[in-house]
């Protein structure tokens, strides 16, 4: 959905100024409507083909590299490259199974297109995997896997590493591919808006102002909706709304529609106007056309809309739960996995920062201190202690600034390195945070000279998932100090955004970018 622009409801906007704009992006006629409309098609069969085509590859490769660069030979040639070659077809086809159900071949739309490779990670890791071993199990099957050697069963593993790698690397660079053509207008969409009115101005600007929105507004038509008013008196003299020319009315809806090969009918009228959408979609019914009901604005400046039946009725989903079903299920298995290992392997970095922080000076080990958690409850996290016992703030109203006098010198480092995050890993387990998330603030924390949760718009909103040790605000250069409403604005903003997009990919990545900050984040301290 689009956002509208924020206005003073008592203003009319001035839309005589904007009659005549040049309409941004290639002219109507500049991208050929048949070319268009087999883009995406064309792009979703190249990158169907071009995954068989790297399972395969991978495969062979892991084969050479397992005979010619590793000499792992199996001790039986002739049966090894049977069952390999047996396998090839099988486990091409069971990817591209896997991958349509992970929905990897979703259509190509723009937004799809815009998506980074984060976003597709977690979904391509997860098809190839489930595809991988269920080969493994149809070779233990047959029998075929206890009748390999160790060196053949390597190769094929050394198979299952390679794909994972060339399948990414493909998906990234056709992700980039798909985006510069979008932008090129080869996979945008011709559109034809029904409406003259504010709220088709409204879309029209967003779309002028939005790089790579995906439609090719060839033209409008007015309705009997569309009442006189100072946005339509231009148009009689003009015959032309924000740069884009109008076509004329209804009568000549479907002539237009099939004369200028448009692929997407976008209806612009109040839901007032019940009886005039229902001629208008009546009209439309008998092409090959997609249509869209252009919400109202209270509608449009909700994220995430859905549509649910329910005894026959459908219902409009406005807000959602961010990790319901299986996503809370994966996000919580990821949370036990990632936290419990990582507690292992880090226990004795814990343990030596715990022997340095009692060494240096006196008091607790570990600080607690309330945090907004979710749900915007309470809880009590854990950190090492960085300060002097006697000068620190257990509210959080004090922020920590650079070279805070009330850091130890063993702090200093901790919090430099974030050793002292670690004890984190413990409210992990107990199911008060996740590795990843939105961080989680001191109830008395301000931004400014105001409580940073009565500052910020929106600020509880991040409270819908589970407070994270990093996050995806903390890796994009909005960590340490927040000394001003528009830097805790900006961190609230990120937060938001990983709330509404998350994903096991996404996760991967912000994982990997504050692995890489730890050596040089300036920001910490």
């Amino acid at each position: 959905m689009f956002e509208l622009p924020s206005r003073d409801s008592s203003a009319k906007p001035d839309y005589g100024a904007r009659v005549g704009m040049a309409f941004q992006g290639p002219r109507p006629d500049s991208v050929s409507p048949v070319a268009a409309a087999a883009s995406a098609p064309a792009l979703l069969c190249g990158l169907v083909a071009a995954d068989a085509l790297m399972v395969v590859g991978t495969g062979l490769a892991a084969e050479g590299i397992a005979a010619r660069v590793l000499r792992a030979a199996p001790a039986d040639p002739a049966l090894f490259a049977g069952v390999f070659n047996a396998a090839v077809g099988p486990l091409a086809v069971l990817s591209l199974i896997c991958f349509y159900s992970a929905g990897c071949y979703r259509n190509l739309r723009p937004k799809a297109v815009r998506r980074t490779i984060g976003s597709h990670a977690g979904p391509l890791f997860g098809a190839w995997t489930a595809a991988f071993l269920v080969l493994v199990l149809m070779l233990g099957v047959t029998g075929d896997l206890r009748r390999l050697d160790t060196a053949a069963a390597g190769t094929l593993w050394l198979w299952y590493g390679l794909g994972l790698f060339g399948l990414t690397a493909l998906r990234s660079l056709f992700l980039r591919l798909a985006r510069d053509w979008n932008l090129a207008g080869g996979l945008r969409q011709r559109t034809l808006l029904v409406g003259t009115n504010d709220l088709a101005l409204e879309w029209l600007d967003r779309l002028q102002r939005t790089e790579g929105a995906g439609y090719q507004v060839v033209g409008a038509v007015s309705t009997a909706a569309d009442r006189p008013s100072s946005v339509n008196a231009p148009l009689l003299a003009t015959a032309r709304l924000a740069g884009v020319p109008v076509l004329g009315g209804v009568t000549g809806l479907v002539e237009q529609v099939r004369k200028n090969r448009i692929d997407l009918v976008v209806v612009a009228l109040p839901w007032s106007a019940e009886a005039e959408i229902t001629d208008i979609l009546e009209r439309l019914r008998v092409l090959a056309v997609d249509v869209r009901l252009l919400p109202h604005r209270l509608i449009a400046r909700t994220a995430g809309l859905s549509v649910d039946a329910t005894a026959g009725v459908p219902l409009l989903g406005v807000i959602h739960h961010p990790l319901a079903g299986w996503r809370g299920v994966l996000k919580r298995s990821e949370d036990l996995l990632i936290g419990g290992a990582a507690l292992a392997v880090l226990a004795p970095v814990l343990l030596l920062a715990a022997a340095a922080i009692k060494l240096e000076s006196r008091g607790p080990v570990l600080f607690r201190q309330k945090r907004f958690g979710f749900n915007n409850e309470e809880f009590e996290i854990w950190k090492f202690r960085t300060m002097h016992t006697d000068r620190g703030d257990q509210s959080g109203a004090q922020r920590t600034v650079r070279n805070d006098p009330r850091v130890t010198r063993v702090g200093r480092f901790l919090r430099r390195t974030s050793i002292d995050e670690l004890p984190q890993l413990f409210n992990v387990l107990r199911g008060d945070m996740s590795i990843v998330g939105p961080r989680p603030h001191p109830v008395a924390m301000k931004a400014g000279d105001v409580l940073y949760h009565e500052a910020v718009e929106n600020y509880a909103c991040r409270h819908r998932v589970r407070p994270g040790i990093t996050g995806w605000a903390q890796v994009n250069g909005l960590r340490g100090e927040i000394d001003n409403l528009h830097t805790a604005a900006r961190r609230v903003e990120h937060d938001l955004y990983y709330v509404d997009n998350w994903s096991l990919g996404l996760d991967a990545e912000i994982m990997v970018r504050t692995a890489l900050l730890l050596f040089w984040d300036r920001n910490a301290y």
